[in-house]
């Protein structure tokens, strides 16, 4: 696990050190005080500053201690995205059918419960118009992703097929 220095997600390191925490095998009784007086093991930096500052006493829980440190780092937060947000991921003059399924699957994974009709809608709009797959899944929509990702998967061999053949000549 990287020391957290204060400038990437908070709430990502967070939930990646008690996730690590959590398969410790520690007593009840001195699980809290562990789990706390650990936490200064994962930081580095401002962040290990701020922690080793921290007034005596102050923290009685890791409850507490995570109020504090989102006080603190609150602006390294990355804020959540959305489906809708897949709307500005559009493919760009001359890019590849498979380098914009790529940027899109990158950000379609880092929605949590993304809605899969918008995904549908947002990857067809990000399409180039004049495209063969834009033209497909305008003139048949589809409901689930996985025949989404067929159709492009499919749009992606052809125009790799083509390309070969272009070099042979």
């Amino acid at each position: 696990m990287r020391p957290y220095d204060g400038t990437s997600d908070l709430l990502e390191h967070i939930a990646q050190y008690k996730q690590r925490m959590f398969t410790v095998p520690i007593t009840r009784d001195l699980k809290e005080a562990c789990i706390c007086k650990g936490f200064g093991s994962i930081l580095s930096g401002p962040a290990l500053q701020w922690f080793v500052n921290l007034p005596h006493g102050s923290i009685k829980t890791f409850a507490d201690l995570v109020d504090a440190f989102n006080m603190q780092f609150s602006s390294s937060r990355v804020f959540e995205k959305t489906t809708s947000d897949l709307y500005n991921i559009m493919q760009r003059n001359r890019e590849s059918s498979r380098d914009y399924l790529t940027r899109f699957n990158r950000e379609k994974v880092t929605i949590t419960n993304c809605d899969v009709p918008t995904a549908i809608e947002a990857f067809r709009r990000g399409l180039e118009r004049e495209s063969p797959p834009y033209e497909e899944l305008t003139k048949y929509p589809f409901r689930i992703m996985d025949d989404v990702h067929a159709k492009a998967t499919a749009q992606v061999r052809l125009e790799e097929d083509r390309m070969e053949d272009d070099e042979k000549y």
